[in-house]
């Protein structure tokens, strides 16, 4: 017994362990479609469309006829009589006749099937309109869900590169320490200049912590905004170099733009086209087939068995309804579904232009943005060089220390700024993507 729950113990843990280590290798892409998949609000979206569904069908079965089964008993204690006046079954005074019997029941069906009702086939195209406007909906939020990610994404590539730009110069400024501190025992440099190499390597290592905190949290982001657990482990397999190297392009003679936001002023123009024909049709009258058959008993007693006190009764008819008050309650309904109409025509029209704005303005800023990407990864790789140079000179000591931090300033700024426009390249990309419906 004791082994058994040492095993279970055993187990336990090693599923724990298990959970903690869980590796995801994600694209960005892949990155992406694990959101969708985990995000409760991504499924929240699809049970939209599910509901969505469901109201159409139900819309649909409003098309059958009713049908309904009908019982009811009624029983007196005491039959009331009816009066039958003078002259009549020869009767030459009037006189109280029981006519009735104690037990009255009835057996019915009723059939009532709507031929014509105004507005009822078009309430089933309004559902369906509803469901793909859900699904733009669903479309939008997937969206914008992505573009979180992206950026989520993004900006773990971006403090990836920061943290290994701070590695490198904590690196230099090390090397420049054991260079002043090999000076200073010499007796080539002054003490105050070896201490502020030091000073300057101090604060490149805290740089480089700071960083890498700055990296972590980027990654505990990515894990938070595509729902995983925060204890588990995500290996990036798409680099800054994928990212560059893309080559993207606009079709502007293309007149049709993919973008859920036109789709779902579209599907909305159209609801109110069916709205305005729903109310010019409440104008027409309505027209049902009904229908009933029902069996009556009519006895002394509860003798059902008794075929005698059973007799059939039945009937087919139409029905027709005019809304002789609702000529008036309708001309405003009709009136506001027309300005409804319009207003959404014109709502069409202007989102249509400015997406298109927009396209162009994204693909103007990615391209500026990849432009001044190119210049600053020359610069920074020029400033490489040239501080290898202005190093040797500080090795032989033609060189001082002053102006190497010089060079080093330079070469900081050239990192920041190459920094910066992989940051402003990566916004510019995403939101060209999303501008031209890409996502």
């Amino acid at each position: 017994m004791k082994k058994i729950f040492l095993l279970l113990i055993f187990s336990v843990f090693s599923v724990s362990i298990s959970a903690q280590t869980d590796t995801f290798k994600l694209s960005l892409s892949g990155a992406m479609q694990c959101g969708l998949a985990n995000r409760f609000d991504a499924k929240v979206n699809n049970l939209n469309i599910d509901i969505s569904k469901n109201e159409f069908v139900k819309s649909k079965k409003s098309l059958l006829p009713d049908i309904f089964i009908n019982g009811k008993v009624l029983y007196s204690g005491q039959v009331q009589p009816s009066i039958v006046s003078a002259g009549i079954l020869g009767f030459t005074e009037p006189e109280k006749i029981s006519l009735g019997m104690k037990n009255n029941t009835s057996l019915s069906l009723d059939f009532d099937y709507t031929i014509f009702k105004p507005g009822l086939y078009t309430d089933l195209e309004i559902t369906s309109n509803n469901l793909e406007l859900e699904k733009e909906k669903k479309n939008k939020s997937d969206i914008d869900i992505k573009v979180e990610i992206a950026e989520a994404y993004d900006i773990v590539v971006l403090k990836s590169l920061q943290y290994e730009i701070a590695k490198q110069n904590e690196n230099r400024f090390k090397e420049y320490f054991k260079l002043a501190a090999g000076k200073y025992n010499n007796g080539t440099m002054l003490e105050s200049d070896m201490l502020l190499s030091e000073l300057d390597y101090k604060n490149a290592t805290a740089n480089t912590e700071k960083q890498k905190q700055n990296y972590l949290l980027s990654v505990q982001n990515l894990k938070y905004k595509i729902n995983i657990p925060l204890q588990s482990v995500i290996i990036l397999t798409d680099s800054l170099q994928s990212f560059t190297e893309n080559n993207i392009s606009a079709d502007f003679n293309n007149q049709h733009v993919n973008r859920p936001e036109i789709n779902m002023l579209s599907i909305q123009k159209s609801n109110f086209e069916l709205q305005l024909k729903k109310a010019k049709q409440n104008y027409l009258p309505a027209l049902s087939l009904i229908a009933n058959y029902t069996q009556l008993f009519q006895g002394p007693g509860f003798e059902y068995n008794n075929s005698f006190y059973w007799a059939p009764v039945s009937y087919i008819g139409f029905k027709l309804s005019f809304p002789l008050t609702g000529y008036l309650k309708n001309t405003n309904t009709v009136e506001e579904s027309k300005l409804k109409l319009s207003r959404s025509d014109m709502e069409l029209k202007q989102k249509t232009i400015d997406v298109r704005y927009e396209m162009q303005e994204a693909l103007t800023k990615l391209n500026n943005a990849n432009q001044n990407l190119v210049t600053s990864k020359d610069n920074y790789t020029f400033s490489q060089k040239l501080y290898e140079l202005k190093k040797q000179q500080y090795n032989t000591g033609s060189f001082s220390y002053e102006n190497l931090l010089d060079t080093e300033k330079s070469l900081s700024n050239s990192e920041q700024e190459y920094i910066l426009a992989v940051y402003n390249y990566f916004i510019a990309a995403i939101y060209y993507q999303k501008a031209a419906g890409r996502f």
